[in-house]
């Protein structure tokens, strides 16, 4: 008995060491690891409504929607544009507890739940529907609307005291009273499946209305522990779905099919969402967020993100989504929104603690440093396998085919490069070639014998934003790249980078995301010049009509490409305007293509007519297979042009010039004439010097000419006195008030006689003053460079101009030296 009782203690003892063993492994795996995957943050600062992101969903043409603290924020690639609600956009839902829930529609709705409320937003203006309950009553719902759903098929369902009414096919289901509906989704369209606050889920047959099937997800014991709020997410044959409650957060799957509920995990803590990419589930939560293999069974809990630039963050988070292009969101509770690309960075930084640091070092120290070619000395010197030689200097790489060669192709910034200055050169396994700058990596990639493009790679990319260190590049028998900078070493495989290949697994679509008209921002809803331009929001214009008066705008396109914005290419052609496509990148457009990827279109002095811009966008310069979008824009003819206004016109003006010829000529009606013609001059005076006052009301934006190289219009040159009259008077007139100005008082502040000074103005007044607002916006930006430590960009955005690169190359062709250098005489 005693052998047998000590057997049964050891075994006991023995058993508990083993669960205790598993558990301490358990909690050491949900302990938690680094997350791969670098995130870039977006917060308050950079126009988000609010830091606390608390659901992120990807449109289907492929923006980003982000639900802050009641807001909706929208993000096309350029920046964040929210719309906020008021207390009449509000409807109560008594049966929601629950926290933030956004749903899209088929109806071109977007659905924000939250705690016994509801907004909607009208995707066709993006704004917040004056009544919730109007859009009820459209769906033929009069009933008091409880709680609201939307399956994933689109179709919104209303719960009424009466059962849940589909809006699409009237149908209503009546729904028990004495549990707490929490979610529902529909089955093939075959079954409705209720899951109720209890854990419970209904089956109801949508053909018969009875139920079919109910079960619970757990036991007893577990019921008000998970009752709190519940996320619902479909595959395939079942439903997961998250309950959390104050025992903390459970996920389990029902399967339809077999009828049966499978639990995944449970954690302490609050588990937030789900999200479904390349069969791994991924679940946000109060620390960090978990992936579920759902073919492996494997569950890995990453606590701690990684940032771009190294630093280590954990943080809860709310919720995940992917974007059209795989890249992955993440919302915080109080840090903001955070991305990271749809790959991995190839790019590999070693530090020079790193094991393999003093190796691969040892192994460049025969690397020759200090390279002459030509009895110069450059900076970097390579012959590559097809006997090319390729020269690295301060202004850019220069490549010479033949020895015989005397002028080298040059590469350039223009060209792709992300800096001029090459400190290192070498060739890679597939014979491209790799180069090291001042600012990051670019590869030039060879076609035959051409260089077919550059793909550049900078601090986006994991790259140290360091300075490289000069001819320290080699290439490893495997094929690894290794490049030294200042602190670091960058190891990659070049063969194994998908931005090398020749096509993507995803493609861009370019999205009109704002209109400039005459310098100002077009808005939906509100009237410019009396009419209201946009009629619906921006993201669903694809017809422009504009007056003859409004024949300047500016058209900015986004290609939502998040994943690599400065590889962006766009393809363009305006018929009407530009028969032939015209391609533009970030390096080759002369600032049309700026840094972020947005494609900025000038549509300069249009003269009447119709005009279809046709646009496609691609991630490699020579490879188009999407179908052009169009967008068209209309300048109507001025009404006295119209063929009946001027024939009634015409006869009007015989009548009157028949009956009203005596008094035509008489001199009281010259006089009169003459103080109008004098006042239109003074406000047109007025008018220039407001556009030019401290806060410039002007947008300077490339000319037609500027953009084509072709003189389609030859335009009068305002007289060059009149120019420097009008920056005298300008000040004057900014401090006087409109109505007490006079051309005499004018002339005399202008120091000319008043006869001069009314011939003067009057030939000039009426022409384009667009070298006036030039010459004007330089000398401040001239001042500026003096008297300021403001940037280029700041001083280019407070001179009117639309970019900084816009601003650089307008300044260049003035003084012949960049704003940079010109500060540097000083």
């Amino acid at each position: 008995m005693l052998i047998f009782a000590s057997s049964s203690i050891f075994g006991e003892l023995k058993g508990k060491l083993l669960i205790l063993l598993w558990l301490v492994l358990s909690s050491m795996r949900m302990a938690g690891e680094v997350s791969p995957r670098f995130f870039r943050n977006y917060s308050a600062a950079d126009g988000l409504a609010d830091n606390s992101a608390q659901v992120v969903l990807s449109t289907k043409t492929g923006r980003i929607v982000i639900a802050t603290m009641g807001q909706i924020n929208f993000y096309d690639g350029q920046r964040f544009i929210f719309i906020d609600p008021t207390d009449e956009n509000t409807f109560p839902l008594s049966n929601y507890h629950g926290n933030y829930h956004l749903y899209f529609d088929r109806f071109h709705h977007i659905w924000l739940k939250n705690k016994q409320s509801v907004t909607c937003v009208d995707l066709v203006t993006e704004r917040f529907v004056q009544s919730v309950e109007s859009e009820f009553q459209k769906f033929g719902v009069e009933q008091k609307v409880i709680d609201l759903f939307v399956d994933h098929d689109g179709i919104v369902w209303l719960m009424t005291s009466e059962g849940l009414i589909n809006v699409k096919s009237r149908q209503s289901v009546k729904v028990r009273k004495d549990l707490n509906l929490q979610d529902m989704d529909i089955y093939k369209d075959e079954f409705l499946l209720l899951f109720f606050e209890n854990g419970l889920v209904e089956m109801v047959d949508l053909k018969s209305g009875q139920v079919v099937h109910e079960s619970t997800a757990y036991g007893e014991a577990d019921r008000d522990r998970f009752r709190k709020t519940s996320v619902l997410l479909p595959d395939g044959d079942g439903f997961y779905q998250i309950r959390n409650g104050k025992g903390g957060g459970v996920l389990n799957r029902f399967d339809v099919v077999k009828r049966t509920w499978h639990e995944v995990m449970r954690t302490p803590y609050r588990l937030n969402n789900m999200a479904l990419h390349d069969s791994l589930l991924y679940i946000p939560s109060d620390y960090g967020f978990w992936t579920f293999n759902m073919a492996s069974g494997e569950k890995i809990h990453y606590e701690t993100l990684k940032l771009q630039g190294g630093r280590l963050l954990q943080t809860d988070i709310n919720v995940m989504a992917f974007d059209r292009q795989g890249g992955l969101w993440l919302g915080t509770e109080n840090r903001g929104l955070m991305y990271s690309q749809p790959y991995q960075s190839p790019f590999n930084v070693i530090g020079w603690d790193h094991p393999r640091a003093a190796t691969l070092a040892k192994m460049m120290d025969p690397l020759e440093v200090d390279a002459s070619f030509k009895g110069r000395t450059v900076n970097c010197l390579l012959k590559d396998s097809r006997k090319w030689t390729w020269v690295g200097t301060a202004q850019g790489l220069q490549l010479y085919r033949k020895s015989t060669d005397v002028l080298p192709q040059i590469i350039s910034k223009r060209d792709g490069l992300l800096n001029n200055v090459i400190h290192s050169i070498v060739e890679d396994k597939m014979h491209n070639i790799w180069v090291a700058t001042s600012y990051g990596i670019s590869c030039v990639q060879v076609d035959g014998e051409r260089v077919s493009y550059v793909n550049s790679y900078n601090s986006y990319d994991n790259i140290p934003n360091e300075i490289f260190v000069k001819g320290r590049a080699m290439c490893m028998p495997d094929g690894e790249v290794v490049m030294q900078t200042l602190d670091h070493l960058v190891t990659f495989y070049p063969e194994r980078m998908m931005t090398l290949k020749e096509s993507y697994p995803f493609e861009i679509y370019p999205k009109l995301i704002r209109i400039l008209v005459n310098g100002n921002e077009i808005r939906t809803g509100q009237e410019y010049d009396g009419r209201v331009i946009l009629e619906k929001a921006i993201s669903r214009t694809a017809e422009i009509d504009l007056d003859y008066s409004q024949n300047s705008a500016s058209l900015v396109f986004s290609a939502l490409n998040f994943f690599r914005p400065q590889q962006t290419c766009y393809r363009v052609r305006i018929k009407g305007l530009i028969d032939d496509w015209k391609v533009y990148t970030t390096y080759n457009s002369g600032g049309l293509v700026d840094s972020r990827g947005l494609l900025h279109l000038p549509l300069m002095a249009l003269p009447p007519g119709t005009y279809t811009i046709e646009l496609q966008t691609s991630m490699v310069p020579d490879r188009w297979e999407t179908k052009p979008y169009e967008w068209v824009v209309r300048i109507n003819e001025p009404w006295w042009r119209t063929t009946g206004v001027f024939l009634l016109f015409s006869l009007v003006l015989l009548v009157l010039l028949g009956v009203n010829l005596y008094f035509w000529f008489r001199n009281v009606d010259l006089r009169a004439r003459q103080h109008n013609g004098e006042r239109t001059i003074i406000k047109r005076i007025y008018g220039i010097a407001r556009r030019c006052s401290e806060h410039p009301e002007i947008v300077l934006e490339p000319l037609y000419e500027e953009v084509t190289g072709q003189d389609r219009h030859a335009q009068e040159e305002l007289d060059p006195k009149f120019v420097a009259v009008m920056e005298k008077i300008l000040p004057f007139v900014n401090s006087q008030n409109q109505d007490k100005l006079s051309m005499r008082i004018l002339s005399e502040e202008a120091g000319l006689d008043t006869a001069e000074f009314y011939q003067l103005i009057s030939d000039n007044i009426f022409k384009n003053h667009r070298p006036l607002f030039m010459d004007i916006m330089q000398k401040r930006a001239e001042q500026m460079l003096k008297d300021s430590s403001k940037s280029i960009g700041e001083i280019a955005e407070a001179c009117g101009f639309i970019s900084a690169n816009y601003f650089i190359a307008s300044f260049f062709r003035t003084h012949r030296m960049t704003p940079s250098q010109y500060r540097e005489m000083l």
